[in-house]
């Protein structure tokens, strides 16, 4: 340890030989005053100076460096990019120094200066054929801006000159399509020739330049280069396609009928040609051939547990054609493998429908029992059984007899059950779940006078209850119902912040009720208590774009990419979401948010939020669902941004306000913010010790303490 006058005597040496211009002996003496300690840092500036007065930048540069790592280590980013700023300018070569200060600006959310200075190290890179680091740097820079043109030609080049020459099409594939999109047709044509040259079979350029060709109406040009393709290799399945594909387009179904039967002659499985020619017999009305088609594709998604894009490729037939009898079968069986009563009764019914319209009595009846199995309580299907029964002549047995007690006497206990779980909720002030389980209730029942009476009570009662005590009623009245009724409620188990989307079963199967447990988002809206569904046959088109290249993924074993597909469905769904619901409509696009993010399709589900939030009373659950959003993104500067939002809008100290805290802690630790995560946990630690793992994070946190 140095004294105080041994430290004021070295620095006046030091001074002194600065005055001389002695720099490097000046140096000498500023580095015996190097402690390891937060004072080296104006030591290290001077030196760092002294050494660019004695013309070795080098030496300049390492000092310069070692106070940029202190900073950054001290959560000081401001001057650690200050520095590393400085260093770039002393030395445009010194690489990690660059890159470090791009990506300091990029992770604290300066992406404009983070993404000139990502350009200018790959330029300084490219230029010093560092190829390596340079492609690293441009895939970085375009992660942060796609539609970086230059970039993507430069990528491409550098793709080129490595051998890469599937990445380098690809780059140049992105741009042409920009281009195109631009409708710089000249250009994007020069950029796919490049390609092209590249490698000349490549399928996303040759359908580039085909669609270029269709743009500037030069079909007989599309039409050549396919053919010469297929003059090389008469079975190039690729080639096939796009010729299948041009007389689709151009309606010439009879060629494009061939084209697709000739594919599935050389690859009986191709699923794509399937799908293709499955709508070309669609337009002509040929349904039993389409069913032979997808049939096989159906079996096949039933095996991989795939059953939601099975019924979507069912729906296509039913769409088309709403009583086609085999796919109606065929649906019903996916829906009792799934166990979904609701849909099932609705086919059911729908084939009970076409069978007596056929006579077909023996199946009716097998119908109607299957409908009694999953509906006992409705007496309506028993009537219609008992009738079939004695019209068929089948003999009544004891059991049979007695089966329509049996039924009334079930109906009865539904209903009493469901009023004394209505009560309940009632007695705990929680209206609003009474009156769910009512109007569910008059809904399967609506001939009972009990029932309308109760609702009509409800009208004239308001629910007092504050925020903090739902939680702890909700739990009271499961305590209660699982006294009396053996089971926990649904309310109890589902919470109280959404409102049940049971509505009213359609006596049509329609679009809508076909893709009910699918993808695809059907389109409602209400006009005096009629539910109706928009007309989905061009978006049904759209649909199956998508899902053929799912099917062929999953037959083939590829599955990477399924999302993605996933998400260009629901995507372009979207666009006709936002034709047809009302933006007012705060609770549809709630729950638009809530299936967007099921399907990890963030950027979607925060517009919907966002939408959603305009409505009071969404307004926090919205904004923590916001949050979630950009946690998945890995953005979580915005993250803490909403589920801060969030917690000012909830009430102080309710459950909800320490909820809300817990997941702004979590927010702290993805962060690496590790001090104010521990702080915020042992506030919700205060206020209940027992709140779900508080304890453990905190233990976590300490045994790791911030560096």
């Amino acid at each position: 340890m140095i004294s105080k006058d041994e430290r004021a005597r070295i620095e006046a040496l030091a001074e002194k030989y600065v005055k001389k211009e002695k720099f490097q002996e000046a140096i000498d003496e500023y580095i015996k005053l190097l402690t390891g300690d937060e004072q080296d840092i104006s030591i290290r500036n001077i030196i760092g100076d002294l050494y660019l007065k004695s013309g070795k930048k080098n030496k300049a540069v390492e000092e310069l460096k070692k106070i940029a790592i202190y900073y950054g280590e001290k959560g000081l980013y401001s001057k650690s990019i200050a520095i590393y700023k400085r260093i770039t300018r002393l030395d445009p070569d010194d690489y990690d120094s660059a890159r470090k200060l791009a990506d300091f600006y990029c992770d604290r959310g300066f992406i404009s200066e983070a993404k000139t200075e990502y350009r200018k190290l790959a330029q300084n890179l490219k230029k010093n054929n560092k190829s390596e680091k340079a492609i690293s740097t441009y895939e970085k820079l375009l992660k942060l801006d796609s539609s970086d043109i230059e970039s993507r030609l430069s990528l491409a080049e550098l793709y080129t000159k490595e051998k890469l020459i599937d990445q380098a099409v690809e780059e140049l594939n992105e741009v042409a399509e920009f281009k195109m999109h631009t409708k710089e047709l000249k250009e994007a044509e020069d950029i796919l020739n490049k390609a092209k040259a590249l490698k000349g079979d490549h399928s996303r350029t040759l359908a580039n330049l085909i669609d270029l060709l269709k743009r500037k109406n030069k079909k007989k040009e599309a039409l050549d280069l396919v053919s010469e393709i297929l003059q090389k290799d008469k079975d190039n399945i690729k080639a096939l396609y796009l010729l299948g594909n041009l007389y689709f387009e151009d309606k010439g179904f009879k060629e494009a009928e061939e084209i697709f039967s000739r594919i599935i002659s050389i690859r009986p499985k191709e699923v794509e040609a399937r799908v293709k020619l499955g709508r070309i017999y669609i337009k002509k009305g040929n349904f039993n051939q389409v069913f032979e088609l997808y049939e096989p594709l159906v079996d096949t998604l039933i095996r991989k547990q795939k059953e939601e894009k099975a019924i979507g490729l069912l729906g296509l037939i039913l769409a088309a054609r709403r009583d086609h009898l085999s796919t109606l079968e065929k649906l019903a069986s996916i829906y009792e493998i799934k166990g979904q009563k609701k849909n099932l009764e609705i086919v059911y019914k729908v084939i009970l429908e076409e069978y007596k319209k056929k006579n077909l009595k023996e199946k009716s009846f097998s119908i109607l029992g299957e409908l009694l199995n999953i509906c006992p309580e409705v007496e309506e299907y028993h009537i219609q059984y008992q009738e079939l029964r004695n019209e068929l002549g089948v003999s009544d047995e004891a059991a049979g007899e007695d089966q329509s007690l049996v039924i009334v006497d079930e109906k009865n206990k539904v209903i009493e059950a469901n009023l004394a779980k209505a009560d309940l909720y009632i007695e705990q002030g929680l209206i609003r779940n009474a009156k769910r389980i009512l109007e569910n209730l008059r809904l399967k029942f609506p001939e009972n006078l009990k029932i309308g009476q109760k609702i009509d009570k409800l009208k004239s009662i308001s629910s007092r209850v504050k925020e903090e005590e739902i939680i702890k009623r909700v739990e009271k009245v499961s305590e209660k119902e699982t006294e009396l009724f053996g089971e926990m409620s649904e309310a109890a188990s589902r919470g109280l912040s959404r409102r049940s989307r049971e509505e009213q079963m359609e006596e049509k199967l329609t679009a809508a009720d076909v893709f009910a447990e699918t993808d695809i988002i059907p389109l409602v809206y209400r006009e005096v208590s009629v539910r109706k569904y928009f007309d989905l046959t061009e978006k049904i088109d759209e649909e199956l774009e998508a899902i053929k290249v799912i099917f062929h993924q999953q037959l083939n074993g590829d599955t990477a990419s399924i999302e993605k597909e996933l998400t260009d469905i629901v995507s372009e769904f979207r666009k006709t979401v936002e034709e047809k619901v009302d933006k007012a409509d705060h609770e549809s696009r709630y729950n638009l948010g809530v299936a967007f993010m099921e399907q990890e399709l963030t950027d979607e589900a925060i517009e919907e939020f966002k939408l959603a939030s305009q409505d009071e009373k969404l307004e926090v659950e919205c904004y923590s669902s916001i949050s979630l959003c950009y946690r998945r993104k890995g953005d979580f500067q915005e993250a803490l941004k909403w589920i801060e939002k969030a917690q000012k809008l909830s009430e102080k100290e309710s459950i909800q306000f320490f909820a809300l805290k817990y997941e702004l802690a979590s927010i702290y630790e993805e962060m690496n913010e590790r001090k104010k995560a521990l702080k915020v946990y042992k506030e919700v630690k205060e206020w209940n010790a027992g709140y779900r793992d508080v304890n453990k994070k905190i233990k976590s946190l300490e045994e790791k303490p911030s560096k």
